[in-house]
């Protein structure tokens, strides 16, 4: 299990009542990118062909902006504390009105995913007040 603010840390369970956590955070945020202020996991994880991938929601500061946007990260099957890659540059931002201007300013964070067909769907926050919908067509 993925979970945490600021940072993500793992827990570990062999009978899903019983968590081990790993004191250390298996993925944070990283100076000069932008996720530079905080990371929190998003949707549930799913497996590809390079690993787990977690979905997670970010904040980065930009002078006295803060933005918040949405990475991807894909840890090791075999170690789930290990991360195999990272993107550089955010999957999704703020950009429409809706997502710019609300209750919180600047913010697409996304908190829900299916998979429909050859899409995967993703449900979103915008700027803290209105819900998106955002796609990718996909062979997963």
């Amino acid at each position: 299990m993925y979970f945490g603010d600021s940072n993500i840390w793992m827990a570990v369970s062999k009978d899903l009542v019983n968590w081990e956590y790993i004191k250390e955070p298996v993925l944070s945020p990283r100076e000069g990118y932008f996720d530079n202020v905080l990371v929190e996991p998003g949707p549930p994880l799913f497996e590809t062909g390079y690993g787990i991938a977690l979905i997670y929601n970010s904040a980065g500061r930009y002078g006295d902006k803060l933005e918040y946007k949405v990475g991807v990260v894909i840890f090791d099957k075999e170690y789930p504390d290990k991360v195999v890659a990272r993107t550089e540059t955010p999957l999704m931002v703020p950009e429409y009105e809706w997502e710019l201007y609300g209750h919180v300013n600047n913010v697409v964070f996304v908190e829900g995913m299916v998979e429909h067909g050859n899409k995967v769907l993703l449900y979103y926050g915008g700027a803290d007040r209105h819900i998106g919908l955002a796609y990718w067509t996909t062979d997963l």
